[in-house]
């Protein structure tokens, strides 16, 4: 975290917030062992796993004032998705990033611009 800030300096907090996130995102992608092939339905199947999501977003949303606590978030969010995927399988991964991404997207879009 202290390299990012080192390099951050002198940045807009924007531009450095953006770089940050697009590190982040890229960073997590990690070993998919052929899963990526498998076709995930559009529709929210794992209600359960949606409304955590937005719940989740929700707590992110109360910090994204602090880059540091939304940094960590998206982490945290991250290693969620993965956790449910590994625990629960791909469906429900992507109805809690679904439920996730949607409460970001409805409410507070100058931060969804930045981070999808």
């Amino acid at each position: 975290m202290k390299l990012l800030k080192s390099i951050t300096i002198g940045i807009s907090p924007l531009l450095a917030m953006s770089f940050s996130i697009a590190i982040l995102l890229s960073s997590c992608g990690g070993a998919d062992n052929g899963k990526s092939t498998r076709r995930v339905s559009t529709k929210v199947h794992d209600r359960e796993a949606y409304a955590l999501g937005e719940e989740h977003a929700a707590n992110l949303l109360k910090s994204a004032d602090d880059e540091d606590s939304v940094q960590e978030g998206l982490l945290d969010i991250r290693a969620r998705i993965s956790n449910i995927e590994s625990n629960l399988g791909r469906q429900s991964a992507a109805d809690y990033e679904r439920g996730f991404t949607d409460y970001v997207r409805k409410n507070c879009d100058s931060l969804a611009r930045i981070i999808f």
